[in-house]
């Protein structure tokens, strides 16, 4: 517990300087404001030490007719919530710097890549677009990359890649996401996303695309999910598919456009949602 060391008056008589400490070798000075009429106490630190961040103590003033005492359990949360107007003003010693680092700009300033026409070292086509990249980030992020590159390719010869199965516009949200870790195109391009990401082996891209498309799956989309699944052997998002296709919504999928197309296209995945659907009877 603190305890007051001594007392100074100062030019003004309702201002005093009280010098407090948690043992006598470490004190605190701080400045306590008393008036008389609102019998009101503000406390503004002048030093203060480490130490009275993580102790408690308790401060006594007193005049002729009055005493007045606080206890501060955290002087910090306190001084912040209390004297935000004196914050700027306040000098603390080193280690109780309150200041905060700037915050990063790395994924802001990386993003300056994805449209950017200098300093990139492999240009790739898609339909006549150009996309300037940098084989160094791309491998980092990307096996496929790293492998096209490392080996004497035509592609890591001559530094241009043509692709052919990848939209561009898909193709550059793959960019943002290797280059920033962030996109800004998921809730329209998931299943685009998806395919790119898997293509390049980005498992982190897939994930995420994964989540998004089962988290969105409806009657509508069900179906077109269940034969992505199965053309990409994704276990698990076969999975669940399966599993929605054989619930309470069976009757719509049935009636949507994207099973019309896989009663087509993929007839043996609309045998194993029939074979998913009896199991669950059965088990029922």
């Amino acid at each position: 517990m603190s305890r007051i060391l001594s007392q100074e008056r100062s030019l003004e008589p309702e201002k005093r300087f009280l010098q407090l400490a948690l043992n006598d070798r470490n004190p605190v000075w701080i400045l306590s404001t008393f008036s008389f009429l609102s019998r009101k106490v503000k406390v503004l630190p002048l030093t203060m030490s480490v130490e009275v961040h993580k102790e408690k103590f308790v401060t006594s003033v007193k005049s002729n007719k009055y005493e007045i005492t606080w206890v501060l359990n955290d002087f910090s949360a306190w001084w912040d919530k209390r004297h935000r107007r004196y914050k700027n003003r306040s000098r603390f010693p080193s280690g109780v710097d309150e200041t905060k680092p700037m915050p990063s700009s790395m994924s802001k300033d990386m993003d300056t890549l994805v449209d950017g026409t200098t300093f990139g070292d492999v240009t790739i086509l898609i339909d006549g677009q150009r996309f300037l990249a940098y084989k160094g980030i791309l491998s980092a992020r990307s096996a496929v990359f790293a492998a096209m590159f490392k080996h004497p390719m035509q592609e890591s010869t001559e530094n241009c890649i043509a692709i052919s199965d990848v939209e561009p516009g898909a193709f550059k949200e793959l960019l943002r996401y290797i280059y920033t870790d962030q996109l800004t195109c998921l809730e329209t391009m998931a299943q685009k996303l998806y395919q790119a990401a898997d293509k390049y082996d980005i498992q982190t891209l897939k994930s995420l695309c994964r989540c998004h498309i089962l988290k969105k799956m409806s009657s509508e989309t069900a179906a077109d999910t269940l034969v992505l699944a199965d053309m990409h052997g994704d276990k698990e998002m076969k999975s669940h598919a399966l599993g929605f296709l054989s619930g309470s919504e069976a009757g719509k999928v049935t009636k949507s456009a994207g099973w019309k197309k896989m009663f087509r296209t993929h007839p043996y995945l609309v045998d194993e949602t029939f074979e998913a659907l009896t199991a669950r009877k059965t088990v029922g």
